[in-house]
Formats: C-alpha cells, structure tokens, sequence
C-alpha cells in the first residue's frame, strides 16, 4: 500500500452556499494536485458574511473570501496582508487584464491589492423563460410588469440599499461622487428621485418583498407562483442551471433609465490572506491559482461558482451549463459602479440601509431620510 501524500494543510473561511462553498471544495484536489495545497474550508452564513468584522475571525484561518467593501477596515484594522508583496507584477497584470468588470479593482486600496477577485456578481434582472421572452430594458418596462402583479424586487434592508445606490449612479451622481468636490456625500435632488421610484415600485411588488435577499426572490421565481420576472436583484448563476430547481431562470442586464445597464452596485467577493497566518507563501499560491482562469474557468465554475475571470464568463461552457447567465449579464458587470474604497463603508451602508427600509415598508417617504443619510459619511467615515 503507497503512503497517502503529505499537503500543505491551510485553513479557510467563505460562505455558506454552493456558490461559496461548494465550488472551493471541489477546488480543492486541483490544489492538491497542483501545488500539494490542501485547505480545510469552513463556511458562515450569508448574514455573518455580510455583517461580521473581519478582525473578529481573521486569526482563525489563513485564507479568507471576503466582500470588497470591507478591505479599508480590514487593511487598517491589520487583519490581511497585500498581493503585491508576494505575489508578481505580471500575475497580478494577468487577473487584471481577466477581470469581469472592476472586480479585480475593487480590492485596490493604498495603491495594493488585498484580495483577488473570486466571484462576481452585480444587481442584474432575472425572469422565468417560460413565460417571459426578455428582461425589461428600462424601469419604465418593468413598472408595466408590477401593474400585471408578475414582478418582484427583493427589499430588505441591505438589498434596499443596494438599490438606492444603483439608482443613484444611474441618474448621475453615485454615493460619495461629490466628497472630493465639496459637493457632498449624495445629491439631494438625485437621492430624491432615487428613494421616490423605489417608493413607487413597494406599490407594485408583493409586501413580501420586504423581508427577501437575492435568494429568497430568486426561490419565489423559480417556483410555481404567478410571477414572471425580478429586478436589481444579484445574480445567481445557480438558477439557470438545470436540475437545480423545478423551473429554469434565465438573467439579464438591470433596467436602467436609458437602456444602457450602467451603474448597477457591484457585488462578489474575494479571497484575501490572513496576517496571522503561519505559511503566507503557500496561503498566496493557492488564492492565486484559485483566483486564474484555468480553475476559474473549469471545476469551479462547473461545481456552482460564479466566477471573477473573463475567461470563465466568456466561455461556451461556462455559458452553456449556466442558461447564458455570464453572456447575458456581462454588460451590466462591466458597467457597474463600485463602492468607494473609505474606512467605514460598511458601517455607513448598513446606517443607509436602516434609514431607507422603514420607508419602503410604509410605502411613503417620512421627509427626513435624505437629510438623515447626507450626514452619515461625516459620522462614519474615516479621512485618511
């Protein structure tokens, strides 16, 4: 009997999905092979993802999938360590070149990478192909689609803010634009209109819609209710994959005012390497090779993955396997605003998100909430 072979053991966290948890296990004997890296994965729920510090775990594991808003905290907080200083130029000039959109560039901060880009994702539209030949084009479409009770838009708390801030950078003026010029954290004006059409779309989705995340619309879609199609909800490539659920969903670009699909919020995550971590060489090669196109593009992707590579998004597997998901949605990732590097962000995005979602559930503006969230990036932020 041959002695069973000796890897690398690293330890590390993601989230609890198969789009974050499984396609990293199946990942796994690539590494294996590869690099003679094995990583034990443990995964948090998507609420823990979201909500959790990094510097309340990062000592427990040497790599770690994390969402891009959260870097300037971890940076400053000490809890991850840059690319640049392990990884090449030419490597990094790689992903760069092959990154969907601004995913690779949303983990810049202080002139370094502290995360590659593992999956992407955006606020995207969705609909049921057997009822439904396309997605609307513009949010004038999809309010006819609300009027025949076929729609639904996922509100609740965090997802509300999601949608304030695509409506914001599609009307002209993305959170904390004007910072730099003196102009302030938002457009009172744009906020307005922007908080006032989400009030008008409460009025044309089911109440329900209040307490749903991406998954949860994207579930009501796939099943047997009467509704045809979803808006400014992140995509899933799970859902246009066959088998996964009873009825297939197909996803599109995001309604915009002027049927261009800008400015929709950029989601994903990244993987990014502990500092308390004991081996940063190995820690490094295996989020690399994680991260490149070869893995991307193959076992990940086929194991439930969403990718951050082009080159899995532009393949015709890729494609295939997926109902088109990365073909359909692509001009909406390339297109989408990203969150602005600030140490705070999070903090100031969850304030957002409170502010706006009792609103929302009342279905009518309160007149407070626009001075209520200008004010916020003063008590949150910090200058560096």
């Amino acid at each position: 009997m041959s002695a069973s072979p000796l890897y690398v053991k690293l330890t590390g966290m993601t989230w609890e999905h198969v789009r974050g948890h499984g396609c990293l296990l199946a990942s796994d004997p690539f590494l294996q092979s590869h690099l003679g890296i094995t990583v034990d994965w443990t995964a948090r729920s998507l609420l823990a993802f979201g909500d959790q510090k990094i510097e309340e775990f990062y000592q427990d594991f040497d790599l770690m999938v994390i969402d891009y808003p959260h870097i300037p905290d971890a940076v400053a907080a000490g809890t991850v360590l840059p690319f640049e200083d392990f990884v090449s130029a030419a490597d990094l000039d790689q992903l760069a070149q092959e990154s969907v959109g601004g995913s690779h560039h949303s983990y810049l901060f202080r002139n370094k990478h502290w995360a590659l880009a593992l999956d992407a994702a955006s606020q995207v539209s969705a609909y049921r192909p057997d009822r439904a030949d396309s997605a609307p084009l513009t949010w004038n479409d999809a309010k006819e689609i609300g009027k025949a009770g076929k729609l639904l838009w996922p509100y609740k708390p965090v997802d509300a803010f999601s949608t304030f801030a695509t409506l914001c950078a599609q009307l002209g003026a993305p959170l904390a634009g004007g910072i730099a010029s003196g102009k302030g954290f938002i457009d009172n004006q744009i906020a307005a209109e922007a908080l006032e059409l989400m009030i008008e779309f409460t009025h044309l989705v089911p109440d329900f819609c209040a307490t749903f995340n991406p998954i949860d619309t994207a579930e009501a879609l796939a099943d047997d209710g009467p509704y045809s199609h979803a808006l400014a909800l992140y995509g899933y490539t799970n859902y246009g994959r066959v088998g996964f659920r009873k009825n297939l969903l197909s996803y599109d670009d995001i309604p915009s005012f002027d049927g261009q699909a800008s400015g929709a919020c950029l989601g994903g995550t990244g993987i990014a390497v502990s500092s308390a971590t004991k081996n940063p060489e190995a820690a490094f090669k295996a989020a690399l090779t994680l991260a490149k196109g070869d893995v991307q593009s193959t076992v990940y992707t086929k194991a439930g993955g969403q990718p951050g590579n082009l080159r899995a998004w532009k393949s015709r597997e890729c494609n295939e396997i997926t109902n088109y998901f990365f073909r359909n949605t692509l001009r909406t990732l390339e297109r989408a605003w990203i969150r602005p590097p600030v140490i705070g962000w999070p903090d100031i995005q969850m304030e957002i998100s409170k502010i706006v979602h009792p609103s929302l559930v009342a279905k009518k503006l309160s007149g407070k909430e626009i001075n209520s969230i200008s004010v916020l990036y003063d008590q949150f932020a910090e200058v560096e």
